[in-house]
């Protein structure tokens, strides 16, 4: 399919993943050679800092899953939410658990570095102790089976035409969907703010807005709407990625000519602030052995997930580098300070 003809400047947040995804575990000074004995000695805790049901909380719930049904420790997992604010309640709250290893957070590194530029957290992600990045998710621009719309490009000459009207519904503000709106305004010669989106915590709030008409358009992770899309009560306009995912017959950004507006985001874990050494090379030994199972394996399948594998202090330079991306894409958009 040739790309759509467009005009006007072009955000760019293409994160390159080939140097930081590797298959072994390596964490600068850090490896899983000399792992902590006894850890972990008592029950787990995992924060997911967004509704149930969305991205988050199911890369919660499939660790939880696969720590224990595939027999990887034999104590306990106890998952809990705290959404809100861009996934910054959650990040607030993991930050005040300062050298506890026993708590961990599901996170993303688009979607939280974004939340907090946009809620002027006074935490950063940074802040936090990497453990591991594990997935990446396949994104979908969504319409009601009943809208209009049957395009990208129709949806993006309504949203010329009229910005305020033809209203998007996606994930946190400062957000990759929020980016992506932000960013298809731009390249369309419209002013991001005055685009209508209407940010969600995740969960089915993306489908319920859409279904009642309060929102035009949405975007989503794949996993949170193919149900409907497969039901017939969403139609799916575009995906990010390199292909469309197995099912879903829809042309990906890349291939209508939008793969700068693809911004990649990577999911995975991170532990408090004030983790030593040969702690964070346990929790890291502990994820990689989980991401191996079956179980895990399964989620990942279920969600539409591809598994990549970015560990501890990669992780985190990798986190450090998307912070300053987000920045600055935040603030060519308007969306920042």
């Amino acid at each position: 399919m040739p790309p759509l003809l467009r005009s006007g400047p072009r955000l760019a947040l293409v994160v390159s993943l080939a140097a930081t995804v590797t298959t072994a575990c390596t964490i600068g000074s850090l490896d899983d050679s000399g792992t902590a004995v006894g850890y972990p000695s008592r029950g787990l805790s995992i924060l997911a800092p967004g509704s149930v049901g969305g991205g988050w909380d199911a890369r919660a719930r499939g660790m939880s899953s696969a720590l224990t049904s595939c027999k990887i420790i034999d104590e306990d997992v106890t998952v809990t939410n705290a959404p809100g604010a861009g996934g910054t309640i959650g990040l607030a709250r993991m930050a005040g658990r300062d050298g506890d290893p026993y708590q961990l957070m599901t996170m993303d590194t688009v979607t939280m570095t974004g939340g907090a530029i946009q809620n002027h957290s006074p935490v950063k992600l940074s802040s936090l102790t990497p453990v591991a990045g594990l997935t990446v998710s396949t994104s979908a621009i969504v319409v009601s089976a009943k809208s209009p719309f049957h395009d990208l490009a129709s949806v993006l000459t309504a949203m010329r035409k009229d910005p305020k009207g033809t209203s998007w519904v996606g994930g946190s503000l400062g957000g990759p969907d929020h980016i992506r709106v932000a960013s298809f305004a731009k390249a369309e010669g419209v002013p991001a703010n005055k685009v209508t989106y209407v940010p969600t915590g995740g969960g089915g709030e993306v489908l319920n807005l859409l279904l009642s008409g309060a929102s035009k358009v949405g975007l989503s992770t794949l996993t949170e709407v193919r149900p409907q899309i497969e039901a017939g009560k969403l139609r799916v306009l575009a995906v990010t990625g390199d292909a469309a995912p197995k099912g879903i017959d829809a042309p990906t950004l890349a291939e209508l000519g939008y793969a700068d507006e693809s911004v990649e985001t990577v999911g995975g874990v991170m532990a408090p602030p004030g983790i030593n050494d040969d702690e964070q090379r346990a929790i890291v030994s502990l994820v990689n052995r989980m991401r191996q199972t079956s179980c895990w394996k399964r989620t990942l399948e279920q969600n539409d997930w591809k598994g990549v594998w970015v560990p501890g202090n990669k992780f985190g330079a990798l986190i450090e580098k998307q912070q300053r991306q987000v920045g600055q894409a935040l603030k060519a958009v308007g969306l920042g300070s």
